[in-house]
């Protein structure tokens, strides 16, 4: 029985990462052919507040969706905490599917100071999201740049169109 049990939780485990998948490789996504408009939502973060599309309307955002299980996740959300920590005027926002005991550990070890929300799996599918982890920028409520996969290298075309929304102008050619 035990065995049995163990099995359909391996074949549930696998076709939810290949449903999912963990991307590894740094991709840049062309957004024209994808979702340009941020959809409506609202989810109530692990530090009790309140966070909506309509943060996202007025100025530059950043979300990145994210899982406990996935190891390039790690990388990314310290990389997007520290985007959040040079360019204090973004909202950056992490979103996964996990209730907070999952995830809970993995922010507490990295120190991430970033807020967390808990989204179903129908925004998931709602922003198109087919690999872990993707990273979204969004300027006044639309999506100007998509990342799939660890941000390892880091993407210059994700940082040059940051600091454009931003209104940032940089000759230095750093990616932070």
């Amino acid at each position: 029985m035990r065995s049995k049990f163990i099995g359909i939780a391996f074949i549930a485990l696998a076709i939810s990462i290949s449903l999912v998948g963990c991307g590894s490789k740094n991709e840049t996504e062309n957004t024209s052919e994808k979702l340009k408009i941020l959809p409506k939502f609202s989810f109530e973060g692990k530090d009790g507040k309140k966070y909506t599309d309509k943060d996202f309307r007025s100025g530059v955002g950043v979300i990145s969706f994210v899982a406990s299980w996935c190891g390039p996740c790690g990388t990314e959300l310290v990389e997007l905490d520290s985007i959040a920590q040079k360019y204090s005027k973004i909202l950056a926002l992490a979103v996964t599917y996990e209730p907070p005991e999952f995830y809970a550990e993995l922010f507490d070890s990295l120190k991430i100071k970033i807020p967390i929300v808990r989204a179903d799996s129908s925004f998931f599918a709602a922003m198109g999201i087919s690999k872990l982890p993707t990273r979204i920028l969004i300027d006044k409520g639309k999506i100007i740049s998509q990342i799939v996969g660890a941000p390892l290298p880091k993407n210059p075309e994700f940082y040059k169109k940051l600091k454009q929304a931003l209104g940032i102008v940089d000759t230095s050619n750093q990616l932070l």
